[in-house]
This record gives C-alpha cells, structure tokens and sequence, in this order.
C-alpha cells in the first residue's frame, strides 16, 4: 500500500490529542478525589468535636432539675471542648493544610453545632491556577444531642 504524501503526521496528531485528553481526565480525577477525600476528612473532625461538646452537661442546670429528655449543655464546656478537639494533631485533616477554622461551635442547651471550614489546595489545577485560585473552599456542619434515657 503506497501513502500518499498528505497522510504524513497524522498519527503523531492523534497520539498527541489523545496524551492531552488523557492528561485532562487524570487531572479532574485527582483533584476531584482530593477534594471528595478532605470533605470526608473535615466532616468526621466536626462529627467527633460535636460529639465529645455533647458529653459537655451544666452541671447547675442538672441540679435544677431541667434534664428532662436531653442532657443539658454548657456552652462554655462546648466551645473548650471544641477548640481542644481540633487542637489535637490527629484531628486534623491532612488535606486542609492546616487551614482548618471553626466557623461555630454553639449549643441551644441541648445540641451542640459544630461548623468547620477549610481550604483545599488542589495538586494539579493549582500549578496551573494559583495567582487566581486559593483551592477550594469546604465547609462541614454536625450536630450533636446526648439523650437521657429513664431506667427501665
């Protein structure tokens, strides 16, 4: 089979279309998992925080007598509670870059709401993309309530 002379090249386009559309797909794929596993991490560091604010009880208000279905939460317990949680070095997700912030810790007296905020650099948009782009920026939000159950 002869070639003619306008076929020449032609394949060497095609490969390098292909490497560069390969690149792209690697590229979201990453950074899409980067982003999905640090949402991941962020929300179990909040679930964790709400949950050990939660065992936070005012004592005054147990004496009182206002323990009737929930345990009662002090909020100043939940905010130092909170703060020395995410203090701890293996509360912290790895993705966050140390970026990590407490939005809220709050209670109503009954739940304590932890919302955090983080922002994740991304591995291969950022090369491209950092004079314009910081990453993304995720925020998680967990609630927690510690229920008082009467002896059966």
């Amino acid at each position: 089979m002869r070639r003619t002379p306008d076929d020449e090249g032609t394949v060497t386009l095609l490969i390098v279309f292909f490497a560069l559309i390969v690149a792209a797909l690697i590229t979201v794929v990453v950074d899409v998992s980067t982003v999905f596993l640090a949402e991941r991490q962020l929300q179990s560091v909040a679930d964790g925080a709400a949950a050990a604010a939660a065992q936070q009880a005012d004592v005054g208000a147990i004496y009182q007598g206002s323990a009737a279905d929930a345990l009662p939460l002090s909020p100043e317990g939940v905010s130092d509670t909170v703060g020395a949680y995410l203090a701890e070095p293996a509360h912290r997700p790895h993705e966050c870059h140390g970026s990590e912030q407490v939005v809220a810790a709050r209670t109503d007296g009954r739940t304590v709401t932890v919302h955090l905020r983080c922002q994740v650099p991304l591995p291969f948009v950022n090369v491209v993309a950092q004079l314009w782009s910081d990453g993304v920026t995720i925020d998680v939000v967990a609630n927690a309530q510690t229920v008082i159950r009467p002896a059966a």
